[in-house]
């Protein structure tokens, strides 16, 4: 995990965001109308003082039309996405797989930690393009609620849970995961995982953004009040 605190995380996060809302010709004003939030806080996210939910980021890059994996901060390679020529030469040669950009050692993942909720660590070197593949850190919570937000993107997420129990809820489903247990569905649907036991729990997560491009399909009471700012 990295040592960086939020404010410098969120420092590097905050820049890529406002260089392309910019780069889209989006005010401030005009990003917070739609992604519901104030434009104090967006402000306040592009300088990074603060940070967005996870609900929020999803909206912001899907408006941004960048990727999620794009924001977390630079590891020490460059920030280019993989590409398969970039790991033919690397491979083609004697040479340290981590230094050509396709091990990543455990200490120096990039990492961002997200507001009032979890720590999402990438488990790749450089960006994937229509992908990410992360892990995500829960933080111990004894009791609590589930999340007031339902997320809803075009994708398809593929889990499991490597420490602890979190607790899921996709549509009006919802099942405890412990240690071992897996999960796939498309992320149209609405859905959201949180931790209500004492204990930390960590998850390995792989999300295909590209899995249901234009299959996403209204779910029956995503507008509901019982499943209000999910995404659209």
């Amino acid at each position: 995990m990295g040592t960086m605190n939020l404010e410098t995380e969120w420092s590097g996060v905050g820049e890529r965001i406002r260089r392309a809302r910019v780069g889209k010709g989006i005010s401030v004003r005009e990003l917070a109308r739609r992604i519901d939030v104030s434009a104090s806080h967006v402000s306040q996210v592009e300088r990074g003082l603060a940070s967005f939910s996870v609900r929020a980021l999803y909206n912001v890059v899907s408006i941004l039309g960048i990727t999620m994996d794009s924001l977390f901060e630079d590891s020490a390679l460059d920030a280019r996405p993989a590409r398969v020529e970039d790991e033919v030469a690397a491979t083609a040669q004697d040479g340290q797989l981590d230094e050509a950009g396709i091990v990543l050692r455990s200490g120096a993942r990039p990492s961002m930690q997200l507001q009032s909720g979890p720590r999402w660590e990438r488990l790749t070197a450089r960006p994937e393009v229509g992908a990410e593949f992360i892990e995500v850190i829960y933080a111990p919570a004894p009791g609590a609620s589930a999340p007031e937000d339902f997320i809803r993107h075009v994708g398809r997420e593929y889990g499991i849970i490597t420490q602890g129990t979190l607790s899921v809820q996709v549509g009006f489903g919802q099942a405890d995961m412990h240690v071992g247990d897996s999960i796939a569905f498309d992320s149209s649907i609405p859905h959201r995982f949180w931790n209500q036991t004492p204990q930390e729990v960590k998850a390995v997560w792989f999300v295909w953004d590209g899995a249901a491009e234009g299959m996403a399909v209204d779910f029956p009471g995503a507008a509901s009040s019982s499943h209000h700012h999910t995404l659209s």
